[in-house]
């Protein structure tokens, strides 16, 4: 066996492996070297530096995972960000914009019931102009930010390549519970948390490849963290937002509140979830839509 077999195969191209790794490198290296740096600059950490201070920081790995992916995307494919679903089009807004309200759904749902069911009570949170300014929308536009590098990544790059490499099943499932294990550093995480993250991860999968669209899933990622978080002060994956627009308790059994990783680990979550998703994925399919791989995007 020729050594260069071991690196392209038989059409010349990089093989998929190859591709990933360079990703990773190169992912593990701008973000230790942007951590090393802000260290040397004598920064405060993420947590005492406050919110514009941890919008700077999410600035900064988002924006270095972009270029990576930009990079290899131009260097082994000889193609743009559209490849992965992310043309800079005028679509892109609206694309957006549907995700996050999609997003928004399961967990206002969520919130209903515990109301409605009485083991949930919502108050308001007491914000004003300057802690809006101040502490909530710098949080949002980090979140915003986060849930994009985390698409860029898992349902953009990687979700691409295994679907070339593999198939786009064994892609969806891979980038999925990766998406789980992904929140196992968490504080407060357990089985069912890491399980139903796991599998909302898996149908995000098959929604980006249905719709061929990752500014869809950039939306739905922070629209769920947005409301979760930003509108009803729940606790989000084991952390507590210190700014909301509303005050929101659970209280019962852990299959009900999550336990101690939030309400994600509840199964009234996975399921709304679920419902959501499918319900999308089947409208996407009645559209006649197909998957990106499948298209050349």
């Amino acid at each position: 066996m020729h050594i260069r077999q071991l690196f392209r195969g038989s059409d010349g191209t990089w093989r998929t492996g190859w591709r990933i790794a360079a990703m990773l490198l190169l992912l593990t290296i701008v973000i230790v070297g942007i951590n090393v740096g802000w260290r040397a600059l004598g920064l405060p950490g993420q947590q005492q530096g406050g919110p514009w201070m941890f919008l700077l920081f999410s600035s900064l790995v988002s924006g270095a995972a972009l270029g990576i992916i930009t990079l290899l995307l131009r260097y082994f494919e000889n193609l743009g960000l559209a490849a992965i679903g992310m043309p800079f089009a005028a679509r892109a807004w609206s694309e957006t914009a549907v995700g996050t309200l999609l997003g928004a759904v399961p967990v206002s749902l969520l919130v209903g019931l515990a109301v409605i069911a009485g083991y949930g009570s919502v108050s308001p949170g007491g914000m004003n102009a300057a802690s809006f300014v101040q502490m909530l929308l710098p949080m949002l536009l980090a979140g915003f930010l986060l849930a994009a590098w985390e698409e860029f990544v898992l349902r953009g790059y990687l979700l691409r390549q295994l679907s070339l490499g593999l198939n786009p099943a064994a892609a969806v499932v891979i980038t999925g519970v990766l998406f789980g294990l992904m929140h196992s550093g968490n504080p407060g995480a357990n089985w069912q948390g890491l399980l139903y993250t796991a599998i909302g991860g898996i149908l995000m999968g098959w929604l980006v490849l249905r719709s061929g669209s990752l500014w869809l899933l950039i939306g739905y990622h922070f629209g769920w963290n947005a409301t979760a978080s930003g509108l009803f002060g729940l606790e989000l994956s084991g952390f507590e937002e210190e700014s909301s627009l509303f005050n929101s308790t659970l209280a019962g059994a852990d299959w009900l509140t999550g336990g101690s990783y939030g309400f994600e680990a509840s199964l009234p979550a996975v399921v709304f979830e679920v419902l959501v998703l499918s319900a999308a994925l089947w409208l996407i399919k009645q559209k006649g839509s197909e998957p990106f791989s499948q298209t050349g995007l």
